[in-house]
């Protein structure tokens, strides 16, 4: 990447949710390539390993503190340029029996965020939303930013569908910028949940038998950690928002998609195992919520001059060996 990722009039970053998967590569690259950032986490998903190598760099400050303290929030994000909004409960199976957290974690959490940013003047704000949020609109056909209406089938996209209307709408009433990105699967190192990192576990635990949940026809976009951040980079740097024009939302993503079984066959090819006997539990979705197919275009991104480098089958191939300790 030849330019720097967020441009030159940007000196400090907030990045909530700093600790965690995608959080903890942005810190890295924003890092080494000399912006001053401070992560704001409560380490429930997050860990402080993923972060403590930037502890003694002067440019970095950790909060460990939650979003749905607001006043805490307005204090740490003074100061700053832009917001990073990562932070939101990813936990999804679980909020199953606990449903409230995507309203707090989600919804309440990015209402802070952009109160926070009215009261203190931070203007920027760019944030991870989720391919989730198209429900069924995506099961069999590639989905566009321009599809509707959006109806959820779980609660974590709901809650995105929520975050992306208070943003908006503080975009619209009160001068703010938003950059919203609709992601497919993002993979790579220091996955704490999803289909490689359960795949992983499993076979670890039993090296002969793998159960695939659901019915086995799931596919969906994957694609790796630094390309979604660069590629969210590329939108901030290169598409300009305005008073009549100020937030929109882009689908992120590569523009193929990988099979649950050929993720299960790449898992047993990089662990070196043989003769695993790989069974399909059978149920119409893994669990309730879940979106077995899940298909977006991205052309959109490629027509503004960004693309993913590595097809769907690569990056899981990639994320896979980074899981093993195989690569960096």
């Amino acid at each position: 990447m030849s330019e720097r990722l967020l441009g030159d009039a940007v000196r400090s970053v907030f990045v909530s949710g700093g600790a965690g998967f995608i959080g903890s590569h942005l810190l890295d690259m924003l890092l080494g390539q000399g912006y001053r950032v401070t992560a704001y986490d409560n380490l429930s998903n997050g860990r402080r390993e993923f972060i403590e190598h930037h502890f003694d760099d002067p440019a970095f400050r950790f909060v460990e503190g939650d979003m749905l303290d607001l006043e805490r929030v307005v204090r740490e994000l003074e100061g700053h340029d832009l917001a990073w909004h990562l932070a939101a409960n990813t936990d999804i199976i679980g909020c199953h029996e606990r449903p409230e957290r995507d309203l707090r974690d989600c919804v309440e959490a990015t209402f802070n965020m952009v109160e926070a940013m009215r009261r203190v003047g931070v203007r920027d704000i760019i944030f991870s939303s989720t391919g989730a949020v198209y429900g069924d609109l995506c099961l069999d056909r590639a989905t566009s930013e321009e599809a509707g209406p959006l109806l959820p089938i779980s609660g974590y996209a709901a809650g995105k569908i929520g975050s992306e209307a208070f943003i908006s709408s503080y975009c619209h009433m009160y001068g703010l910028r938003g950059w919203m990105f609709r992601f497919g699967n993002v993979i790579g190192g220091r996955m704490t949940h999803g289909v490689i990192y359960d795949f992983i576990n499993k076979l670890r635990r039993n090296p002969r038998e793998l159960e695939i949940l659901g019915d086995g026809t799931q596919e969906k976009n994957y694609f790796l950690v630094e390309e979604c951040i660069d590629g969210m980079g590329f939108a901030y740097r290169n598409i300009a928002m305005d008073e009549e024009h100020p937030c929109d939302v882009f689908n992120l993503g590569t523009d193929s998609v990988t099979p649950v079984v050929k993720i299960a066959r790449i898992v047993i090819e990089e662990m070196g195992l043989e003769g695993v006997e790989v069974k399909i539990a059978g149920t119409p979705r893994a669990w309730p919520g879940d979106q077995p197919r899940v298909h977006i275009t991205v052309d959109r991104m490629r027509e503004l001059g960004w693309t993913a480098r590595l097809s769907s089958d690569e990056a899981v191939r990639r994320a896979v060996r980074r899981m093993l300790g195989k690569e960096e």
